[in-house]
């Protein structure tokens, strides 16, 4: 589509909505032709705008990105859509800081002993402080989890509070796949730490792997009220780790294989441990973008389905074959895209009866910040409901005669689901790769975490055309565009694998708006009543 002057913004929202209101009801588009009306031109035009080397990847704080943001502010208002962020604007800005540790300044020494940065220990950066300086005691607790529901818990007889919390990764080797990948991660186990009291975290590098001569990089978001991020956390070397346990009468391989099987084994460990370290930042600022279609029903307007895609990628890197710009069109110009395109739909229906708020999200690849911040504090007012998340239209890639819904059975939208492929005739498939829990691992789990029923469906992996093998061509794709400069427009796309999965998707929106009744969670459902971080 033709790109607006931002003088020309307002004259055409006005417009749009002009046009909108005017239209008679009867006017509105069926379910049927709405289905038959998504355009995958409309799609490929908005694609090839937001991943252009003019947007140059899309890294938040960049113009680039911040040009991308622009357009789809466009591109919503010319819908006739309403601004869904904070001061009657399309945007929620959120304030960045990419934390550093500075060159020498990092100190570490336990129980009188002085331990090297880089072969002995690293230490991640704050966020919101610049420095850390941090004596307590050292206590382990196992992995950090507290999990009596699954007959496990570090903390049980231990008091962390004000000290130097050691831990190892991982979790219980009876934990399902899911309970592990939720309960291992360093969020979750952060977030425990910190309500918990700890001073800090000292976690133990896994056997043969090295600490690292230098301490990664780390970029988090401010939010209003101040600091909520431990005080320290470092890495320690195996050596280390088993040294302090020999100080305590215990041997790390004993221990480590109790807690492997599912007994808890927390001590104080009798040191005590002083952590010094400077940071330095780089302070930037990146929004949301949201776009309001309300709702009608008296008693379901306040309730908001947020349809998610996040808009950022990975900007300019290091050349491959002579490009710079990493593109992201897979990644996920193509669902910020599916965005627009089936808001351009949804506007010519019946208005919903609950509220719909497009989101597109920034600083996705940073660790889902955008969509947590947002998640966490949402600018619609009113309840969030539910999350639809498109993360990569993956019907690009090969034409499916399938579905996969991530989250299909943690919640009652799986109706929603049911109802979509029952209509275009794509059944839904069970996980191909459920190892990898893919329903954890995108901006729908920032949504999740506070207790927010979510669903993210994509084409499958049953290939309509015989001669092709639909797992195969992802798994080539990733391992030759992804978070490469060749995921762009020169890319072969499959045009009917579009057109379903946005169909599918559009149905699912349709579905949760207007046909169901309360959104809850399987009670059944690990992810039920997981505390809220934050």
């Amino acid at each position: 589509m033709p790109s607006r002057s931002a003088h020309g913004l307002r004259p055409a929202l006005l417009l749009a909505a002009g046009l909108l209101a005017c239209q008679p009801a009867n006017d509105s588009l069926s379910v049927e032709e709405a289905v038959e009306a998504v355009s995958y031109a409309t799609f490929q035009e908005h694609m090839a705008a937001l991943s252009s080397d003019a947007m140059a990847g899309r890294r938040p704080g960049t113009a680039g990105y911040d040009s991308a943001a622009a357009y789809v502010v466009r591109e919503a208002a010319a819908l006739g859509l309403e601004p869904g962020g904070i001061d009657g604007s399309y945007l929620q800005p959120i304030r960045f800081r990419r934390a550093t540790v500075a060159p020498g300044a990092a100190a570490f020494v336990a129980g009188g002993q002085s331990l090297a940065f880089g072969s002995d220990f690293s230490l991640s950066p704050r966020i919101y402080a610049p420095e850390s300086d941090i004596q307590a005691p050292l206590v382990f607790a196992g992995f950090g989890i507290s999990a009596p529901e699954l007959g496990y818990d570090d903390f049980e007889g231990v008091e962390v509070e004000g000290k130097l919390v050691v831990v190892v990764s991982g979790a219980p080797d009876g934990f399902g796949s899911l309970e592990r990948t939720v309960l291992s991660s360093s969020k979750a186990r952060d977030a425990e730490l910190l309500a918990r009291g700890a001073a800090g975290v000292v976690v133990i590098q896994p056997e043969g792997r090295p600490v690292g001569s230098t301490s990664r990089p780390r970029t988090g978001y401010l939010v209003p009220g101040g600091d909520e991020e431990l005080g320290a956390a470092l890495v320690v070397s195996r050596r280390v780790a088993s040294e302090w346990m020999s100080r305590a009468g215990r041997r790390l391989d004993e221990v480590l294989a109790a807690i492997r099987g599912g007994e808890p084994r927390s001590f104080d460990l009798g040191l005590d441990a002083r952590v010094t370290a400077r940071f330095e930042y780089e302070a930037y600022e990146s929004a949301n973008v949201a776009a309001l279609l309300p709702g009608t029903d008296p008693d379901l307007q306040s309730e908001h389905l947020v349809m998610t895609a996040h808009l950022d990628h990975l900007g300019t890197g290091e050349p491959l074959d002579g490009d710079s710009i990493y593109n992201g069109t897979l990644d996920n110009a193509s669902g910020s895209s599916a965005l627009l395109t089936l808001a351009s739909v949804l506007t010519r229906m019946e208005a919903p009866r609950r509220s719909l708020l497009f989101l597109w999200v920034t600083a996705e690849e940073s660790g889902l910040l955008g969509a947590e911040y947002f998640a966490r504090f949402p600018t619609v007012d009113g309840t969030v409901v539910a999350n639809q998340n498109i993360d990569g239209v993956m019907g690009m890639i090969a034409t499916a005669t399938d579905m996969l819904a991530f989250g299909y059975e943690h919640s009652n939208l799986s109706a929603a689901v049911d109802y979509a492929v029952a209509r275009t005739g794509t059944p839904i498939s069970p996980d191909p790769t459920p190892e990898e829990n893919l329903f954890v691992r995108s901006d729908q789990y920032a949504f999740v975490r506070q207790g927010i029923p979510a669903i993210w469906v994509q084409s499958g992996r049953t290939s309509a055309d015989p001669e092709i093998d639909a797992q195969a061509e992802l798994d080539e794709w990733i391992a030759t565009r992804y978070h490469r400069p060749n995921d762009d427009m020169g890319q072969p796309v499959a045009r009917a694998g579009v057109e379903v999965e946005l169909r599918t998707n559009l149905l699912v929106t349709h579905h949760i708006l207007n046909e169901m009744g309360p959104i809850r969670w399987d009670t059944e459902s690990f992810l039920y009543g997981l505390r809220p971080e934050g």
